[in-house]
């Protein structure tokens, strides 16, 4: 682990400590508004959570680029790769992450393929043809936003999610996550190493020290894409809620009341500053995209709500 590597694990830990203790100090105000030590305590914890955000910046923004290998293995790599392989996977990694990245931002899937805003943001290229040419190290923009997070790597957070997720029910709330355009060119490149017996290991050592590992056989690539291609996905609906915001958490969720309904409303990290407007009581109209599936266990579909933001 680099230096730069221990310092960013080290901020993101004091990160999660301070997000908990501003926790803790909003639930005792609430309790008791009129406090003034527990305001000060509040607002002190929220400067700090602000400076560590900012040295956090900082360091990302230091390493500049993200490396990934692909490591492809078979019959047909004999020291060298074919050009219109070469060509397919290098498309496939290109579309999964572009197409995941805007689902993060968004919550939708673009209406127009990727933007070139975001593909000049993602920066993604092939950097180079490992020893033994089989080995495909791409290379990508890592500089975090002004919210302290890099939209790669929450893309590449969430591909090895699904490619190494065995439960099914799993699997369905991340493609959810990363929008049907993600799932269906990961599955369609995994389909194609599928079909050409090939193995292949994808690795990924992340800022945060944290190493992401998947694959390293056949078997890893038709399983994963078994996983993907059987699943059915139902297209989402878009839709407008209407209520009071009720409950705001930052793990991912917002609650609104609307008429005699109490709605949760999931949204990704890289959303998060597009909700600190909200407050509680506030009334709201939020567009979100309604996901339906049918449970067959109890006989009943389950509704969930995905925030989406602008552009």
């Amino acid at each position: 682990m680099t230096e730069q590597a221990n310092r960013i694990d080290w901020l993101e830990r004091q990160l999660a400590q301070v997000a908990s203790l501003i926790t803790e100090d909003e639930k005792r105000l609430a309790a008791e508004p009129n406090r003034f030590s527990l305001q000060v305590s509040l607002r002190s914890w929220q400067a700090h959570q602000e400076d560590l955000r900012q040295e956090l910046r900082q360091a990302k923004a230091a390493l500049q680029n993200e490396v990934i290998q692909l490591r492809l293995s078979g019959r047909r790599m004999d020291g060298s790769i074919p050009l219109k392989l070469l060509s397919k996977v290098s498309y496939g990694i290109n579309r999964a992450l572009s197409y995941a990245a805007y689902h993060l931002r968004h919550g939708r899937d673009p209406g127009r393929g990727i933007p070139e805003t975001l593909a000049q943001e993602l920066d993604l290229r092939l950097s180079g043809l490992a020893l033994g040419s089989t080995r495909l190290v791409f290379a990508g923009n890592v500089t975090p936003d002004m919210a302290g997070d890099s939209i790669l790597e929450g893309a590449l957070e969430q591909i090895f999610e699904v490619l190494k997720e065995p439960s099914e029910d799993r699997i369905r709330d991340l493609v959810e996550t990363i929008g049907i355009s993600a799932t269906k060119a990961l599955s369609d490149m995994l389909g194609e190493l599928e079909a050409q017996e090939l193995s292949a290991e994808l690795l990924w050592p992340a800022p945060n020290a944290k190493v992401y590992h998947w694959g390293g056989s056949l078997e890893a690539v038709r399983l994963a894409h078994k996983k993907l291609s059987k699943h059915e996905i139902r297209e989402p609906e878009p839709v407008s809620l209407f209520g009071e915001v009720t409950d705001l958490k930052e793990n991912g969720a917002l609650y609104i009341r609307s008429g005699n309904s109490k709605l949760k409303i999931s949204y990704n990290r890289q959303q998060y500053h597009h909700i600190q407007k909200y407050t509680l009581g506030m009334p709201v109209s939020l567009k979100v995209l309604k996901h339906v599936r049918f449970e067959p266990l109890s006989d009943r579909e389950i509704v969930t709500y995905k925030l989406v933001t602008e552009d």
